[in-house]
Order: C-alpha cells, then structure tokens, then sequence
C-alpha cells in the first residue's frame, strides 16, 4: 500500500478487478502449506511497509468512519474495512498508470475523489458526488484534527518475524511504494538495522509492480540474490504479488483481517500464498529451508 496521505491525494471506469464481491468468499488466512514455498531455499524475504510492517492509527477505515459520523450517514467500520480492499485495488491501477504524486493538482484531487466513490460504493453507502465531496471533507478534516496526521504502529508480529529470519540466515529488507524516502520512519520506529536495504520507489523511480522497483533490492550489494532465492511479502496483491512473481520471486500476500478471498487472488496472483502474520510466514521460510538442507 501507499502513504495514506498520498492516497488522500481521473475518474475511470472501475477495474474489473475492484469488485466488492470479490472478497464475499473471504476468510482467515490457512497455515502455510508444506511444499508453498517450491523447491528452493529462500535466502532473502522482502517487505512491503505500510500495512505490511506498519500501520496507521486510527486506521483508515476507522477516520472515514468518523468521517460519515461528522456528516450524519451512518457506517459500520467493519464494512468500510473489506470495502476498502476495492478502493486500494483502484489506487494501485491507477498509479501504475502514472505514480499519483506526479500528477498535476487537478488531476490529483479528481483521483482523491474517484477513489472515495469507489469505497463509499463498495461499502453499500451512497456515493453521489454531493455525499463523495461532502466526505472528502470530512475525511481531510480527521488528519488535520491531529498535529501529526496519525502516528504509525509496527504490528507486534514484526520485530519476532525479523529476528527468526535473522537467526536463520535469511537477509531481509523494505521494498515501499512512497513519495520520499522511508529510511528515516524504519529508523524512528526501531526496525531499520533488522534491514539488509530499506527501497523506496521514489528513489528508484518506478513504482511497484514495475520489475525494476524490485531489481533494486535483488540487485543491492548487500543482497545481492536471484529472484528464485527471494520471497516477497505486502498487503496487495496486484503490487505487491503481481509485481513480485513477474520478476521470478515467489509472493506472499499478508491478509491479517481475513478480507481476501482465495480464489479472487489466485486469479490476479496466481502462485501467491495467503499468510496471516509476518511470524507465520517466517517460520514457514525456516521450516522449509530447514526441510531443503536436509532432503
């Protein structure tokens, strides 16, 4: 995912993909099957950072809902947080097109608005554009109640995940969809020293699913592996799994609130495996190279 304050930075005709009945089907992640991770060793998992490492507080689906709550239209959190699948699906489209940080103002705030139709629409909420402008608003209204716009959290699984992996012998490292770079918020929130390279999209100057965003980190001298050796790990499927798997790297999406559906994902990654948590996926990667060396 994004930097949410970009994401609350043109109208399209909604991707095929970004259905809300997509997810119906929707469950918590199974166990990470023996033989998911293929025949080869991992010698580097790789990170996506927000929503995979980090996560804003309050959630986005909890500052909309305080949004609707400012304008009077009821919502239920719970909704807003499956439909909000829909709405990421329409950001990483679009700014696969073109990055949405390098568009002209106009355009940025017609894909600002775009994007909260098709959330408001996938939740079931009225999405007529006097309501969508109205919650815009509202939306903009709770970042800017706070001085910090939100503070961000790492998920308690991280530090535990990053350090089986450390001890096994596997690198690590951050490759983040951001509009500057991120090595400073891995750094201020403790967890950059547990990264052989922290990679940020608007240094490279590709966004994921673009294979050179990717070939950044595999190709950084303290990495330095084939993509066949690397798994890597985000919240969305079409940057994070499409763009890995493209590459020749095995995928991971990261689905701690059961929202994906596994049929939905092994239609726009196929090959991707489902986890729940960041540690489920570590000792997964430690039990099968264990596995493997000793075959």
């Amino acid at each position: 995912m994004a930097d949410p304050q970009t994401q609350i930075q043109s109208q399209t005709q909604r991707p095929a993909s970004a259905d809300p009945a997509a997810h119906d089907n929707a469950s918590p992640a199974p166990p990470v099957a023996p033989d998911a991770l293929g025949d080869r060793p991992v010698r580097l998992v790789t990170f996506d950072l927000y929503d995979t490492l980090i996560e804003l507080r309050p959630t986005r689906w909890e500052r909309l809902a305080a949004a609707c709550a400012r304008v009077g239209i009821p919502a239920d959190v719970a909704t807003l947080r499956v439909a909000d699948l829909v709405a990421e699906d329409y950001y990483t489209e679009e700014n696969t097109i073109q990055p949405i940080r390098d568009r002209p103002d106009r355009e940025r705030e017609a894909f600002r608005l775009a994007y909260m139709e098709r959330w408001l629409a996938a939740a079931g909420m009225p999405h007529d554009p006097t309501t969508v402008a109205d919650l815009r608003r509202a939306y903009l209204a709770e970042f800017e109640a706070d001085p910090l716009g939100g503070e961000y959290r790492v998920f308690t699984e991280v530090m535990p995940a990053l350090g089986r992996l450390r001890a096994a012998g596997v690198k690590r490292a951050v490759i983040s969809n951001a509009d500057a770079d991120v090595t400073a918020l891995c750094q201020r929130l403790a967890f950059a020293h547990e990264m052989e390279a922290i990679i940020t999209s608007a240094l490279v100057g590709y966004e994921k699913p673009d294979a050179r965003t990717f070939r950044a980190a595999l190709d950084h001298p303290a990495i330095a592996t084939a993509p066949d050796d690397a798994v890597h790990v985000g919240d969305q499927p079409r940057s994070d799994g499409v763009g890995a798997l493209e590459v020749g790297m095995r995928a991971a999406v990261i689905d701690r609130y059961g929202r994906q559906d596994d049929a939905a994902l092994a239609r726009i990654a196929p090959g991707a495996i489902r986890v729940g948590s960041l540690l489920a996926l570590a000792d997964a990667v430690v039990r099968h190279n264990t596995a493997r060396a000793t075959a």
